[in-house]
């Protein structure tokens, strides 16, 4: 992880955000607006979503947290590096989405929750 596992976060189902999209598309009223995909309201850490993988697949989560000049020092090699270490700022705080206007625009869309997207990448073998 880098930098921290205690800031909150906010990630999207990728499916959830595809149907999102055709759903924002496909509507009128929401062209010329700005929208913040929809994702589990519930706002966790890393942390807390490595305890909550932990919990749901039955093995013990290990991780590191890896600071800011290990990302900076493999830039110098790495092109793909280079590209985190551009994203490093959004690790460092919180980084919430804020979905509720999705929600009220979209009362029917159901997002998948934390739970249920762990349990769907649940490692085989």
């Amino acid at each position: 992880m880098p930098l921290r596992d205690d800031t909150l976060r906010s990630l999207i189902w990728t499916p959830d955000a595809s149907r999102a999209m055709a759903l924002i598309g496909n509507t009128p009223a929401a062209f010329g607006q700005t929208w913040h995909l929809p994702c589990d309201p519930e706002r966790r850490t890393y942390a807390q979503l490595a305890a909550l993988a932990s919990d749901l697949w039955g093995v013990e989560a290990r991780y590191t947290v890896a600071p800011a000049i290990a990302f900076r020092a493999a830039a110098v090699f790495d092109k793909g590096a280079r590209t985190i270490v551009e994203l490093l700022p959004r690790y460092a705080h919180d980084n919430i989405f804020v979905t509720e206007k999705f929600a009220q625009a979209f009362p029917e869309f159901r997002v998948t929750g934390y739970p249920e997207g762990i349990a769907a990448l649940r490692p085989t073998g």
